[in-house]
Formats: structure tokens, C-alpha cells, sequence
């Protein structure tokens, strides 16, 4: 009988593929993934990326991925029950570690009595991608009753979410991207639904003039539909910072989140969304568009 046991949640994604292996070495030379078995097999890998099977290793900023092991045995057995572990480490470049999990299932500490079992982490890709930064993910399971292991390693990258417009005149950013609240999922294309809260994010924003400690941003947001009816119209939703500034240490680590809802009624497709973020004190400024079609 096939059982679940959930991993946990990790910020990243990545893919992988079926395997099954017992005392067994394998080399994808497609994707360069690499796999090794000893005593542990499973029937089958699946990566669901945003809700879909997919066979891939290079990830978008943001997407959210399920990592399944289906049948995984070969676990020794105490009192009826195994005790399986599962690790996840990251580098960036060969060199850099960049995400250490050294124990997803550190809470079964009193094992389990379902065998074979399903094992799942859920990953969300934000890791750097501007200067096209390559990653390399080590998954192993092992038998913490016994000397099983098995190992997977895989090569891959991440990718910008071409679904914004920027431009920017002076200000630098780390990250900006349209995110889905209600289904805690990064928007990949333009549509949406009415019912669903969106938030545009902005990540790493830096280059304002620096006064005394603080800056001085103004952020505008607009959604206008077809016919020019402004659904969405704030001429600076940071205007409660506009005479004592924000920290501008704390404004370049920070996270900025604009929440973008919509009304119920009839809506004009397709829609244009303008964000624009200016420097108070000078002609610094960076915009954002894009069209979306709102169901």
C-alpha cells in the first residue's frame, strides 16, 4: 500500500528523474544528472512544477515544484517500522553552499510502519539568476537503522520571469515579479483570475539617494482596462514614508510587496498594469508593465 510522508518546504526548485536503483550508478546525458544506489531503491521520481509533471533542469525565478519518491524501499526494519532520513544540499558554481537541509524528516523520530513509502519536499525557485549563476542539487535518503543510501545529483539553473516589462533609469533590483497569494504560486503568464489576490514584488531595490540614513521612494500603481477604466489607481502606495523616509539598509534587504485585488463585475480585457517606483530626490526611477487578462 502506497503512503505519503511530507519532507518539508525548501525555497527551490529542481527536476528529476525516474529512477530505480538498487546498488546501481546511472548518468543522464541529457540533464547531467547523476544517481547512485545502495541497498535503498525507488519505483519512480516525479517533479511537479506549478501543479504539472515536467522533465526539466533550468526553473524559473519562483516556480514551485513538488519533489515525489514513489516506493522507496529497502529501509531495515525495528519493531516493525523503518526510519528513513532525507537531506538536500545546494551549491552555487561548484563552490559556494548556497541551501543546506541536513535532515527534512528529523521529526519521525519514532519511524514509521508504512513501507514502501512516498517521500515529498516542495521547493519555490529564488535563487540569483542576472549573472547566470549554475547549481548543482545533492538529495540523498539514507536508512538511519541500517547502511542503505541512496544519492541523486543534478546540474541547473534559474531563469528571469519574462512576464514583466522593466526598465530601469539608476535603480537596481534583485528581483521583481508578479506572485499569487491565493495560490502561493508566482504568476508565469498573463492570465489571471478575478477571485485570486496578486502581489507585485519587489526585491533588492538599491541606487536612491541616501539622506541621513534614509530614502525616499514613491511607488504609483495602476490597472487600467481596455475601455481606459482605472481599476487599480494609488499614486504612491509608500506615501505614508514620504516625509521620514525608510532605512535604506533596511530598504535594499526588505522585501516590498504591492497587493493588487480585483472587484467583482465585468472586466474589459485585456488590462495594462503600470507600476512605477521614483526617487523623491532625484530623476532615479525604474517602471514596470505588462498586460494580463483577468477571468
Amino acid at each position: 500500500m502506497k503512503r505519503t510522508i511530507l519532507a518539508g518546504i525548501i525555497l527551490l526548485s529542481l527536476f528529476f528523474n525516474a529512477c530505480n536503483f538498487n546498488q546501481s550508478v546511472n548518468k543522464d546525458m541529457i540533464s547531467g544528472a547523476y544517481s547512485r544506489g545502495d541497498g535503498i531503491s525507488c519505483d519512480e521520481v516525479v517533479i511537479q512544477v506549478n501543479g504539472k509533471n515536467e522533465k526539466r533542469n533550468h526553473f524559473v525565478h519562483g516556480e514551485k515544484v513538488n519533489f515525489v519518491f514513489n516506493n522507496i524501499s529497502g529501509f531495515k526494519k525495528e519493531g516493525g517500522k523503518i526510519f528513513p532520513g532525507l537531506s538536500l544540499f545546494i551549491t552555487k558554481n561548484e563552490k559556494d553552499t548556497v541551501l543546506t537541509y541536513p535532515d527534512l524528516l528529523k521529526d519521525l523520530k519514532e519511524g514509521t510502519a508504512l513501507s514502501p513509502i512516498k517521500l515529498q519536499a516542495n521547493f519555490i525557485a529564488v535563487l540569483p539568476y542576472r549573472n547566470k549563476e549554475k547549481y548543482k542539487v545533492k538529495v540523498s535518503i539514507w536508512d538511519k537503522k541500517g547502511e542503505g543510501t541512496f544519492l541523486y545529483e543534478l546540474p541547473f539553473t534559474v531563469e528571469e520571469n519574462e512576464l514583466l516589462n522593466i526598465d530601469s533609469k539608476d535603480i537596481n533590483y534583485s528581483h521583481i515579479y508578479l506572485w499569487n497569494e491565493s495560490l502561493k504560486q508566482p504568476v508565469l503568464d498573463n492570465q489571471v483570475n478575478q477571485e485570486n489576490q496578486l502581489a507585485l514584488i519587489l526585491e533588492g531595490l538599491d541606487g536612491l539617494t541616501v539622506k541621513n540614513g534614509n530614502v525616499y521612494p514613491v511607488l504609483s500603481i495602476a490597472l487600467i482596462d481596455n475601455n481606459g477604466n482605472k481599476i487599480i489607481s494609488d499614486s504612491n502606495v509608500l506615501s505614508k514614508y514620504e516625509l521620514e523616509g525608510i532605512n535604506a539598509e533596511a530598504f535594499t534587504e526588505g522585501q516590498l510587496p504591492v497587493t493588487i485585488t480585483f472587484s467583482s463585475g465585468q472586466i474589459n480585457n485585456p488590462c495594462k498594469l503600470v507600476a512605477r517606483l521614483k526617487d523623491k530626490n532625484s530623476d532615479k526611477k525604474l517602471n514596470i508593465t505588462t498586460e494580463l487578462k483577468v477571468k
